[in-house]
């Protein structure tokens, strides 16, 4: 059909035009039909030799699209990323990061739900998502954890307040202080609130909340001081706050959660290791 002479077709085929002659045969007592008429030295395909060619093109382009998309998944150029994460790393710290896999990834699609880290543990479990990103140490037999970080808790403040001038900061400087708190519900509002009643600090407990990103917010807007994780503290520096180091050391985890029953995406592995990527370069989390 592409040559138009039996001699071409056995050239390209790397065999001999006898060969070729007896292939078409063959074919042609298979299906039933006659493939190719003679004139004047060459083959004139028939109706419905067009016909067969045109469905056996479909079906090669067809297994064209089958490798392409195999090589498009090795290379990770196309596939999903379902991600559920607790607040405190999905408000800022992992749009910025989704955005630079993206750019290298530009055909994968990501799904980022934001909810509590008990939530994405019954998400993760249930396999309604590919990666989930929680707080502490979470524990359920169909979802496999691995700790991302632990990273000590900082003490923030106003840029005018006057500790600000203050390099470390220890729980007798809050005393007296407008405090902002987590909220009673977060777990680790009992730790930060046992460092203050060993060291019988006293603070003005005013205001809470449970996301740590409207805590920063308050302390921008004057609110008081606060001991905050520190992804979330480092997303504010820029944005009206003073970060400091606090003693003693009060630690965050963060942790990583899988799909216990179905392997983890080539995808998946890939964000990790950006997520990692960019932990390793922010100076509070060391």
């Amino acid at each position: 059909m592409e040559t138009g002479t039996v001699t071409a077709a056995a050239e390209r085929l790397y065999i001999t035009q006898p060969a070729v002659t007896r292939l078409v045969r063959d074919l042609e007592q298979a299906i039933d039909f006659a493939l190719f008429q003679r004139e004047k030295g060459r083959l004139r395909p028939t109706v419905e030799a067009q016909l067969l060619y045109e469905e056996v093109e479909r079906s090669f382009t067809g297994l064209d699209k089958i490798l392409q998309s195999a090589s498009d998944i090795r290379a990770l150029r196309t596939g999903t990323l379902r991600i559920a994460a607790l607040p405190a790393m999905a408000l800022g710290f992992l749009p910025r990061v989704i955005r630079r896999f993206s750019q290298q990834h530009s055909n994968v699609s990501i799904s980022l739900q934001i909810r509590s880290s008990t939530k994405v543990l019954e998400w993760v479990a249930s396999q309604q998502f590919d990666l989930g990103f929680a707080a502490g140490q979470q524990s359920h037999p169909a979802v496999a954890q691995e700790l991302l970080l632990e990273a000590p808790f900082v003490a923030i403040m106003p840029r005018s307040h006057p500790l600000s001038s203050k390099q470390v900061l220890e729980p007798k400087d809050f005393e007296g202080q407008d405090f902002i708190s987590l909220g009673p519900e977060v777990n680790v509002r009992g730790r930060i609130d046992e460092a203050f009643a060993a060291a019988k600090v006293n603070r003005r407990q005013l205001i809470d909340s449970q996301l740590s990103a409207a805590v920063c917010r308050l302390v921008a807007e004057g609110g008081g001081l606060s001991l905050i994780e520190p992804i979330t503290a480092a997303e504010f520096m820029d944005q009206g706050i003073v970060v400091r180091p606090f003693r003693p050391r009060l630690t965050y985890q963060y942790s990583l959660l899988f799909p216990l029953h179905r392997s983890r995406s080539a995808i998946a592995g890939k964000l990790v290791e950006l997520v990692k990527s960019e932990l390793a370069r922010n100076p509070l989390l060391t």
